[in-house]
């Protein structure tokens, strides 16, 4: 200690021997520079060199050089305290200070005048190794302090004597934990000891003074940061437009430099947020990303890192937050991006490792100690900042947990790359009309037998899930080439305030070696799957358009694909490319031979629809023949028959999606047939109607197959009736019906009406409503009065009648609608007025008046 202090002495006597020292100013002093240079520490090692002056020429007395002796300057800096903060994950120190004039100034030596003089600018001789993130003055930030070579100049303070006699409060905030604010810790480890340079102008010459100190320490126990001078940075991700996102780590070869080393790339993506709202500390939703600090292990040298398929260069250092000694920074600087530079998806970070030949295969980038069973394990702590140092949003980007399924569905929790399980999910084709798109899928299965399908997981698919655009997850519809499979897909429409994503689950898949097609469609003509799925759904996903996961009863894969990837390109001339529609497939034969279903007792006879604005309503009738003597019995007496409607495969797909079809006893739905009911009895059955809802602003050719055969006319819809006689075939052409809309069908509930049934009706004109409510009162009115006339003569003959009647007639005519359905609006003239009578408790009529009742 002794040692110490001595060489600290000996440092304030050579500043102090070196009298007047100048330093020269430059022209109007643009080239000043601080007198304290940190190359005297490599000559001079075993001295205190920031205490010595780096010249001592002579006397300033002419203006050309400026004065640096520090007894001949009314300015100094206190230290006062320090203290270290967490913000966005990090340590931050700030150092406190009070710059003062209450030197006492040695005018013998000041030929300069500068007890006198300004304070304009100040330089600190900051250690080169930290990095200044805030600079208060006197409670207010100061924006143009600059960090160099030289050290921490505060600029254009402006001060004069008098300002800074009371003291000014400065800090200085770097980050890390940092225990000195200026070099060298060892040579004199005194708590904010550092070297001051103050830049002033007398009213003789503007760079007249620079005099050079040191802080004096005067610690304050106790203390409480002055108002506005601790630093704080804006660290929330609710509060930031960029946020890290891991997809996962995948193989990237083996090291060309060695031949025997692995390198591994672990895929990030500098994305967006959600959204940005400003926390009330700074508004960063606009801020300038300016470098990403990522928190990463010290067992993996790192080759390269990459952005958006670009090299950029990167820096490590050792972490500077405590009991950190296994970890270090990764700093990706020089960034210079805002959102608006993101896009959509992201851009794609890659940062390649370098894995040694035979190490283990669960070492990790971020985790020294992955979990079991995931390797890589994720969860990289970052720290992504702006160009001015006051947005520092963190985060941690790792493995998230995969989306639950629907319930009663298998979940299973094993992770495995697609190509080593026996499925595989395929986009295969894409087909389009002016007003729906349907996508179609493929799930191959190739499980021949435990062991035997060449793949090391031989499973079945037990589910599937599609990830949804939120957007429009209630407006697709499903369907699968087995009607078997029709009501067991389940669409979950999301949650944006939870993170619960929006998907459709398939609950079924191929069993043993075999295929099965899946269909999702959209109410919209020429959609593709950007319009349909979700992004960043899943981990991984990157810039696909389309993340999906395939479950068995043990294991999962994850797959993303996107339009590039389907098996089926779209053919030339095909509306979804933006041309004519091409001619669709032909139907499912359904009449071998048909007959003219004209010649059936009972058809297809009539159709309506309604196109609306977000719906369209359809209404197929079925009516017995005209002349019933000329006319073929479909089936026997009391024999079944069958009748079908072949609408187009999204039209199918639609009513499997929201039943809003009738009837619903002896329906089904096959979307390459379309809709059949099944008839108890065709000689009895009374006329009826097929009836459905689907979404979207369809007309007759968008819901009705087309070219089912040659003589089918343009605009029409095949309806076939099927019995014991053969199968007869007609065409009908809707007409439009603007009053046919949908009402829910009344069911036995207590509570009236099931949503969940839909059935067409005719709307009637409220007007009409209102005018049959007004005939039915006036009529029950006129009802009561007669009632009531007739009471009254049974009064006059008898008053054993009169009063037998007396409860009812004691009930007002003009009471309310709902009671008696009487008009509320009734006239005087129309309400009969009770007067009370001997039986109501009241005086007895007068003598002649013969009768208690008046109008």
């Amino acid at each position: 200690m002794k040692t110490r202090a001595a060489v600290v002495l000996c440092g304030l006597l050579a500043l102090a021997a070196a009298g007047a020292s100048a330093q020269s100013a430059g022209a109007a002093g643009l080239g000043f520079r601080p007198r304290f240079t940190r190359l005297l520490k490599q000559d001079l090692s075993s001295v205190a060199s920031y205490l010595m002056p780096t010249q001592q020429p002579a006397r300033c007395s002419s203006g050309a050089c400026c004065q640096a002796d520090s007894y001949a300057s009314p300015y100094g800096l206190t230290y006062v305290n320090s203290t270290q903060q967490q913000f966005g994950g990090r340590t931050y120190t700030t150092f406190y200070y009070t710059f003062h004039s209450n030197h006492v100034c040695a005018t013998d030596l000041d030929a300069a005048q500068c007890c006198n003089a300004s304070a304009d600018n100040i330089w600190v001789d900051v250690d080169p190794t930290l990095r200044v993130k805030y600079v208060s003055f006197d409670g207010q930030r100061l924006s143009n302090s600059e960090q160099s070579e030289f050290g921490l100049k505060l600029g254009s303070v402006n001060l004069r004597v008098e300002q800074a006699a009371a003291g000014i409060p400065l800090a200085v905030t770097v980050e890390g934990a940092a225990d000195n604010l200026c070099p060298p810790p060892g040579l004199a480890p005194l708590p904010g000891l550092c070297e001051l340079v103050v830049q002033g102008a007398t009213p003789a010459n503007p760079n007249a003074c620079c005099p050079a100190t040191i802080t004096v320490p005067n610690l304050v126990t106790g203390f409480v940061p002055p108002p506005g001078s601790a630093f704080q940075c804006s660290a929330s991700l609710d509060a930031s437009p960029f946020q890290l996102v891991f997809d996962g780590a995948t193989s990237a070869g083996t090291d060309p430099a060695d031949g025997s080393s692995r390198l591994v790339s672990y895929n990030f993506r500098l994305a967006a947020t959600a959204s940005c709202r400003a926390n009330g500390v700074h508004d960063c939703c606009s801020a300038q990303l300016s470098y990403l600090d990522l928190k990463v292990t010290n067992g993996l040298p790192i080759a390269s890192v990459t952005l958006n398929g670009r090299a950029v260069s990167f820096s490590t250092s050792g972490f500077n937050e405590p009991n950190t000694a296994s970890y270090r920074s990764l700093v990706v600087d020089n960034l210079n991006l805002v959102a608006d530079d993101l896009g959509a998806v992201g851009l794609p970070l890659a940062v390649v490792v370098r894995v040694a030949a035979g190490a283990s295969e669960a070492a990790d980038l971020c985790d020294p100690n992955p979990p079991p069973g995931r390797s890589p394990a994720g969860g990289c702590a970052y720290y992504l900042h702006s160009e001015d140092g006051l947005c520092c949003p963190s985060g941690t980007a790792g493995l998230t947990d995969l989306p639950a399924p629907p319930p009663g569905t298998c979940n299973p929790k094993t992770a495995v790359p697609a190509a080593e399980a026996s499925v595989s999910l395929s986009y295969y084709e894409r087909s389009c009309s002016p007003a729906a798109t349907a996508f179609r899928f493929l799930l191959a299965n190739r499980n021949s037998g435990a062991g035997s399908c060449g793949r090391p997981y031989c499973v079945d698919v037990c589910s599937w899930s599609l990830y949804l655009d939120p957007s429009v997850a209630s407006q697709v519809a499903v369907g699968h080439e087995l009607a078997v499979n029709n009501g067991k897909q389940v669409i979950t429409p999301g949650n944006v305030a939870t993170g619960t994503p929006a998907s459709v689950t398939f609950t079924y898949g191929p069993a043993g070696v075999s295929t099965s097609s899946f269909y999702v469609s959209l109410p919209a003509g020429g959609a593709t799957l950007s319009a349909l799925c979700a992004r960043n759904a899943l981990p991984g996903q990157g810039a696909k358009a389309c993340a999906a996961i395939v479950r068995s009863g043990d294991v999962y894969t994850t797959v993303f694909f996107d339009e590039a990837d389907v098996m089926v390109p779209v053919a030339p001339g095909s509306s979804c490319a933006g041309g004519a529609a091409l001619p669709p497939p032909p139907a499912a034969p359904t009449c071998t031979s048909p007959k003219p279903m004209a010649t059936a007792c009972l058809g297809v006879r009539a159709a309506r629809f309604n196109t609306l604005f977000t719906s369209s309503v359809f209404d197929f009738a079925l009516a017995p023949a005209a002349d019933a003597a000329t006319c073929v019995p479909v089936s026997a007496a009391g024999r079944p028959a069958t009748v079908r409607v072949l609408l187009t495969p999204s039209a199918v797909d639609q009513l499997v999606t929201r039943n809003q079809v009738r009837p619903t006893a002896g329906l089904s739905l096959d979307r390459n047939s379309g809709v059949a009911w099944a008839l108890p009895s065709a000689s009895t059955t009374p006329a009826t109607s097929l009836s459905f809802a689907v979404q979207g602003p369809l007309g007759v050719s968008d819901v009705c197959r087309q070219g089912v055969s040659p003589d089918q006319p343009a605009g029409s819809c095949a309806a076939e009736i099927s019995g014991d006689a053969g199968c007869f075939r007609g065409f009908v052409a809707p007409n439009a019906d603007g009053r046919l809309v949908w009402v829910s069908e009344q069911t036995s509930s207590s509570r009236g009406v099931n949503p969940a049934v839909v059935v067409p009706a005719v709307v009637v004109p409220v007007v009409v409503l209102l005018l049959a409510l007004l005939v039915l009162a006036a009529w029950y009115r006129r009802r009561q009065q007669k009632y009531y006339r007739n009471a009254q003569g049974m009064q006059n003959g008898s008053v054993g009648s009169f009063s037998a009647h007396s409860d009812d007639l004691s009930r007002p005519l003009a009471g309310s609608l709902r009671d008696d359905l009487s008009l509320p609006s009734a006239s005087p003239s129309d309400v009969l007025i009770r007067v009370p009578g001997a039986s109501q408790g009241g005086a007895g009529p007068a003598a002649g008046s013969g009768t208690g009742w008046r109008r």
